[in-house]
């Protein structure tokens, strides 16, 4: 899934995603320098998809994304 975030909050974001080491692996994709945002290629394997939707619902109550 990818996840679009405003580019103040990506870091916040990357720190979160860190913390679930093993279960989630993220990639920030290619954009411009000057979009304000950040799109985030948000992975994990087959058998943590569901766990993975736990944390994306959850990341909605920390902060404000679009998932693309």
């Amino acid at each position: 899934m990818i996840l679009r975030v405003a580019k103040q909050d990506s870091a916040f974001l990357y720190a979160l995603l860190e913390a679930y080491e093993g279960l989630v692996s993220y990639s920030t994709l290619d954009s411009e320098k000057s979009a304000g945002y950040r799109d985030i290629h948000v992975f994990s394997t087959p058998l943590q998809t569901g766990a993975l939707e736990e944390v994306i619902a959850n990341l909605a109550n920390e902060i404000s994304f679009q998932r693309l």
